[in-house]
C-alpha cells in the first residue's frame, strides 16, 4: 500500500535534568549545551526531509528541539500538544534518588500518571492530529493528484514515545516493520511511521541515533523518566 503520511517522531535533546539524572516528568526544563549540539545535529540529519507539518509537546525542551530541526524549514507550522508531554510523575519531579529508592517511590506515588492515562493522550493526539492528514492524503490521491508521502515532524520525550509504540503495536493501530526492535530510546532519537492508505501505521524505524555516533558527542545512557517509571506502566 501506498504510504500516505511519513511521522518523524523524536526524543527532545539533553537537558541537565537527564545529565544528572533527576526525574522531570512535566517539570518545563531546558535543553542545556549538549541538548543544542544534539539538536543541531539532529537538524542536519533532517533539512533535507520536505516536512509539511509540525507537532511537539509543549515542554520546553521539546518545543526547543523542533524549533532548531525547523529552522531549515521556515514555512512548516509548528503546533504545540500538551498530549505529547512527558508522563506526570507528581511529587518525584525534580528528585534525584538512588535506583533503589527510586523504584519504591514510584511504587508509592499514587500522583504518578499511569500507562492507560499515557496511552489514551497519546492517541488522542494520533487520532485527531495524524489520521485525519493521513485521509486527506488519500483522497487527494483518489483524485489523481500525484501522490509523495505528507511528512510530519513530531518532537516528545521518552516515556511518551515508548508507552505510544508499543501500546499503539498491541492495539493494532500500528505494527513494528520486520527486523524493527524496541530499545531505549536515547536523546533525539528518531522513530519513523509510516501510515498507509488503510491507516494503519508502520514503524520503520525506532530509536535511530546514528546522527550522534562521531566523535566528541556524548549520550546519556539513562533515562529515570522512562526507565524508573516500568512499574507504572
Amino acid at each position: 500500500m501506498a504510504t500516505m503520511v511519513k511521522v518523524y517522531l523524536v526524543r527532545h535533546g539533553e537537558t541537565a535534568a537527564n545529565k544528572d539524572g533527576v526525574i522531570q516528568g512535566q517539570l518545563n526544563t531546558q535543553l542545556n549545551e549538549g541538548g543544542i549540539r544534539q539538536a543541531g545535529l539532529l537538524a542536519e540529519r533532517l533539512k533535507d526531509v520536505p516536512f509539511q507539518l509540525a507537532f511537539t509537546s509543549d515542554l520546553e525542551r521539546a518545543k526547543k528541539t523542533a524549533e532548531i530541526v525547523l529552522a531549515h524549514h521556515p514555512d512548516v507550522e509548528l503546533q504545540e500538544w500538551k498530549e505529547l508531554r512527558e508522563r506526570f510523575m507528581g511529587s518525584l519531579e525534580g528528585t534525584k534518588l538512588p535506583p533503589q529508592v527510586r523504584r519504591v517511590a514510584v511504587r508509592e506515588e499514587k500522583a504518578i500518571e499511569t500507562g492507560d492515562q499515557m496511552k489514551e493522550r497519546s492517541f488522542a493526539w494520533w487520532k485527531q492530529g495524524i489520521i485525519p492528514l493521513a485521509e486527506q492524503r488519500f483522497k487527494e490521491h483518489r483524485h489523481g493528484e500525484p501522490l509523495e508521502p505528507l511528512n510530519v515532524l513530531a518532537t516528545s520525550h521518552g516515556g511518551l514515545i515508548s508507552v505510544f509504540t508499543n501500546a499503539a503495536v498491541l492495539e493494532g493501530l500500528v505494527e513494528a516493520a520486520p527486523g524493527v526492535e524496541f530499545g531505549r530510546c536515547w536523546n533525539t532519537a528518531v522513530s519513523i511511521i509510516e501510515v498507509d492508505e488503510s491507516l494503519k501505521g508502520k514503524i520503520v524505524k525506532y530509536g535511530d541515533i546514528s546522527h550522534l555516533l562521531q566523535p566528541q558527542v556524548n549520550v546519556v545512557d539513562a533515562n529515570v523518566d522512562e526507565v524508573e517509571t516500568d512499574s507504572a506502566v
